[in-house]
């Protein structure tokens, strides 16, 4: 009979718990006993040293999902974000030994986590027209540090029943000057395509000009069906209500998207507080 783990997240972590339990322990989904046995199967296709090297006990299910089913599929591509986040250094990245660079990239307040939906799930706030790097590495970089905040936050804020999170374009100062170049918005998706995939919950592009409107349909093309169909291009106020409708409270939730929160964020004071919190708790 299958068991719940259960972790200490201050003593103990994902890859650790994985690299002690065997497959059978983990539940990932008792209402589909299906979708169960295809996951244990996808965790005995991994070696002991993956199964030590994943963050996560349950990136079977996300990625036999996000390949709807294909267990073949979804080892191989489990097995190369593996790959990818060692040769990217995601820990050194998440672990402090990039702050420099973080630090840099993150001041100018261009992506950040922020509060939660009705379902506790992490909002990430993405304003483009504050951008303040020419380096699409260190671009690339601190959207990978601040993702895995998100992500650990909504883990922590739902005790690990969500696992994925929105993102909040907020298009204000947008334009031609100060816009990321297609090569960057391309490697953005891949990393949310190839080795995030089933975290992405909703995108909300919150008054959109009619310029980014083009760049979005330049960008389409590289973005899968399951993506494409989770962003919302919200225009007007009747669209701003329905993304208001969705989120927790109101009152911390930026004007942008409908809230009526107007404390500026402040860089300096996230990056400094716990890993799995968002700004302004």
């Amino acid at each position: 009979m299958t068991v719940a783990l259960e972790t200490d997240q201050t003593a103990t972590t994902a890859a650790t718990v994985a690299k002690e339990v065997k497959a059978d322990k983990f539940i990932y989904n008792e209402d589909d006993e299906e979708e169960q046995k295809d996951c244990e199967k996808i965790f005995s296709m991994l070696t002991e040293k993956e199964v030590a090297e994943m963050p996560d006990p349950m990136m079977p299910r996300r990625y036999l999902r996000a390949e709807k089913g294909n267990i073949e599929i979804a080892v191989e591509r489990l097995k190369k974000t593996l790959v990818w986040r060692k040769e990217y250094g995601v820990d050194k990245i998440v672990s402090g030994e990039m702050k420099e660079l973080i630090d840099f990239e993150n001041a100018s307040g261009k992506l950040y986590a922020r509060g939660f939906d009705k379902e506790g799930c992490t909002l990430l706030y993405l304003k483009p027209g504050l951008e303040n790097s020419d380096s699409a590495d260190g671009q690339i970089m601190h959207a990978v540090y601040v993702l895995e905040r998100a992500i650990a936050a909504t883990h922590r804020n739902t005790n690990g029943k969500e696992e994925k999170i929105n993102i909040i374009v907020d298009l204000v100062n947008f334009s031609l000057l100060n816009s990321h170049p297609l090569s960057t918005r391309k490697r953005f998706l891949a990393l949310l395509q190839d080795h995030y995939p089933e975290r992405l919950k909703r995108a909300y592009v919150c008054n959109p000009p009619t310029i980014f409107k083009a760049f979005y349909a330049l960008a389409q093309p590289f973005m899968d069906p399951v993506t494409k169909d989770k962003v919302r291009m919200c225009s007007g106020e009747k669209a701003i209500e329905k993304v208001k409708g969705l989120m927790g409270d109101v009152t911390k939730l930026e004007e942008c998207a409908g809230g009526s929160c107007t404390r500026m964020y402040v860089s300096k004071e996230w990056l400094e507080s716990d890993f799995d919190v968002t700004f302004d708790e």
